[in-house]
């Protein structure tokens, strides 16, 4: 019996041996092969693409973010510069008033 597992353990090791034989390596990809490998290649490029221009994009989002916060600021000061010369003149008004 103890033959018998080592004749099988033997036939099953070389068996999965002759699954990588290396006459397999020696044979030429075929067009699909080919095509697919280029595919895989354009599409890890563009995706390297993709990423520098995301990140771009991100860049001048953050740089118009910043312009148009400070344009809100200064807009934000002048509006409250003309409420305070509103109710300076509205103070001078009620005092020439009385």
């Amino acid at each position: 019996m103890r033959t018998q597992h080592w004749i099988g353990i033997i036939i099953l090791g070389l068996a999965l041996a002759g699954c990588d034989r290396q006459e397999d390596k020696r044979i030429k990809e075929g067009p699909a092969e080919r095509a697919g490998r280029q595919i895989d290649q354009a599409a890890a490029k563009a995706a390297v693409e993709l990423d520098k221009a995301a990140e771009d994009a991100g860049r001048t989002i953050n740089k118009a973010a910043e312009v148009i916060g400070e344009k809100m600021e200064k807009a934000g000061e002048k509006v409250q510069d003309s409420a305070r010369e509103a109710r300076a003149e509205e103070e001078r008004k009620k005092k020439e008033e009385k």
